[in-house]
């Protein structure tokens, strides 16, 4: 119950400012394996960072939020719900939250961030082989 008062929070709170809401396609590739979806942030006026990752199927795969350099990860889907996919998740999403506002390539230890030309943004984690390659969504009316 707690988890699911939690979750309608965080959506509540992600439509509330839809001004500041930033919408990415999200490409995860871990060791050959790739998982895609959507990635949505937004920041509160208490400048914390709040997002959720939902697959393009509609299952939402987990919520984070970023305040203080610190990053938590909250209602992590069955499947990824492991300590240590949680730990590494939580840092490597640490790491892009706290550089994505300078937008400039950033590299500690064994990730780093770039910017590329087209807008994407992608992220390695070189210890653990995985690569975070978010895509800004486009926004086009019909008409």
């Amino acid at each position: 119950m707690r988890s699911c008062l939690r979750l309608i929070s965080l959506l509540l709170l992600l439509w509330q400012t839809p001004c500041m809401a930033q919408e990415y396609n999200l490409l995860m590739q871990v060791r050959g394996q790739e998982i895609t979806g959507i990635c949505v942030i937004n920041t509160t006026p208490e400048n914390e960072v709040v997002g959720t990752v939902v697959s393009e199927f509609g299952v939402k795969a987990f919520d984070f939020t970023y305040a203080n350099g610190k990053a938590k990860v909250l209602n992590v889907i069955a499947m990824l719900d492991k300590w240590y996919i949680r730990k590494v998740l939580r840092k490597d999403l640490a790491f892009i939250l706290e550089n994505l506002p300078q937008g400039q390539d950033a590299v500690k230890k064994k990730r780093s961030i770039s910017f590329l030309p087209n807008g994407d943004i992608e992220m390695k984690n070189r210890r653990f082989n995985i690569r975070y390659t978010f895509s800004p969504m486009n926004h086009e009316t019909d008409q």
